[in-house]
């Protein structure tokens, strides 16, 4: 258990679940895995941008949880991490199809404006937008490699809708906690109500898709981690510990590769 809080001091647990529904992204619309420069690219995109962001707060002197506070005595260590993530990133790209950089390069284009705005405070008055644009980029970016190879379907935009909304309830979650410590009472009851009408949204749009579509092993994932995500919403009082199995539950795309192993 050890090892596993270090990772996600170092936010390593973000990564491992991104990668692990990259996967399954491009098994369930392409039937292969990811080659292996879209998952370098991709663990050095997700992990210099998680490290970044805490960066970022340090240097405005915000120290929200465990990882600020952790991440800030060993700044040296990961600035280096920092170095080696964009070196390897850049020679990644080497071998990666013009498409798909052209697609990180949009991507990163919204999510620096995105900083900006937010940075700025033109977007901070407006409740759930940093939860709601930072869902919009992760969905966009966990599926990149797949999204600009395949035509747009109503398949396809559900799965997105349905990762989109788990990151959204999966932010929101920690941000009503974190407005609960800190007091902000006014916006509280409708961080509530739009955390509560995401996860609605999302067992409407899942019962349906059960219903609609014939291979429901391949929503395994959305739904344990939605039901992680949810327990720790309602039940969880460990805050450090329900961080950790947040971010770990987007590891459950593990469980669909291991069933779709042992049934062959």
């Amino acid at each position: 258990m050890r090892y596993i809080r270090i990772a996600h001091l170092l936010s390593l647990d973000v990564v491992w679940g991104t990668l692990a529904f990259q996967a399954l992204f491009h098994v369930i619309f392409l039937h292969e895995l990811p080659s292996f420069p879209e998952q370098i690219s991709m663990t050095c995109a997700v992990w210099s941008i998680y490290l970044l962001d805490r960066m970022i707060d340090r240097k405005k002197g915000l120290h929200q949880d465990e990882r600020h506070l952790y991440q800030s005595k060993h700044v040296f260590v990961l600035q280096l991490i920092l170095l080696v993530l964009l070196v390897l990133g850049g020679l990644s790209m080497l071998y990666l199809a013009p498409r798909l950089i052209l697609f990180g390069v949009g991507l990163s284009a919204i999510m620096l404006i995105y900083w900006a705005l937010w940075f700025g405070g033109l977007l901070s008055r407006i409740p759930f937008m940093k939860e709601f644009m930072t869902a919009i980029i992760y969905t966009l970016g966990v599926g990149a490699s797949t999204w600009y190879r395949i035509p747009w379907s109503f398949f396809a935009l559900l799965m997105a809708t349905m990762m989109f909304l788990l990151v959204l309830q999966n932010l929101g979650l920690y941000t009503l906690w974190e407005r609960e410590e800190v007091g902000s009472m006014k916006s509280i009851p409708s961080s509530k109500r739009i955390l509560l009408g995401v996860e609605v949204l999302f067992l409407v749009l899942y019962l349906g898709m059960l219903f609609y579509f014939d291979e429901k092993i391949a929503f395994m994932p959305f739904a344990i981690t939605f039901a992680i995500q949810s327990w720790i919403h309602y039940f969880s009082k460990n805050k450090l510990a329900s961080r950790i199995w947040g971010e770990l539950a987007y590891c459950s795309p593990i469980l669909y590769f291991a069933y779709e192993f042992f049934s062959k």
